[in-house]
């Protein structure tokens, strides 16, 4: 009888040591998780600011929106707002129709003459502004850039309202963008 509570209590304890092991794997598994995660965050934050300090890149906006938040799906390649060093397009277009620059839409193109760049280092995220003058008017633009490049503008101008392209900034040489005809 002796031996076999003996047997029966070294069974428990043995099978202890696998659970706690099994523990310490899930914790060691979870924290390689996080290191992993916190370094491609971190390599898309240093990605994300050398696009924006260079100030090339290009919103390509897979939604618009007015200032009362109804969104549209839009396609990316016809809505968009490029910047190119001191050059900047913003531009709305669509797929049927002709507009007033012959995607369906407008393309307004001039020079950036207000551009500043905020960094939170702590949320890994962007804030961008910057003062567009083009020939149809002048636009202020409002970027909020998360790490991993999406993004949100707000568009206003002289007059009421709001345009919010929101999307994705990409490289100028990995934009598939087309460009309609600017005043």
């Amino acid at each position: 009888m002796k031996i076999i509570s003996i047997f029966i209590v070294s069974l428990f304890l043995a099978g202890g040591i696998p659970a706690q092991d099994n523990a310490q794997n899930k914790q060691s598994s979870k924290e390689e998780k996080r290191a992993h995660r916190d370094s491609v965050l971190s390599n898309e934050y240093r990605l994300t600011s050398n696009m924006l300090d260079s100030m090339n890149f290009v919103l390509e906006a897979d939604y618009l929106a007015n200032q009362t938040g109804s969104r549209i799906p839009v396609t990316r390649t016809l809505n968009f707002i490029k910047v190119d060093s001191t050059h900047a397009v913003l531009q709305t277009g669509r797929n049927s129709g002709m507009g007033y620059n012959g995607v369906g839409g407008v393309t307004a193109e001039g020079n950036i003459t207000n551009w500043k760049v905020k960094k939170d280092e702590k949320r890994k995220s962007f804030s961008v502004s910057m003062d567009v003058s083009t020939d149809i008017g002048m636009y202020t633009v409002f970027m909020d850039v998360a790490a991993s490049g999406r993004a949100t503008a707000r568009l206003s101008g002289l007059w009421p309202g709001q345009l919010i392209w929101d999307g994705n900034i990409v490289p100028i040489e990995e934009t598939r963008t087309f460009k309609g005809r600017s005043f």
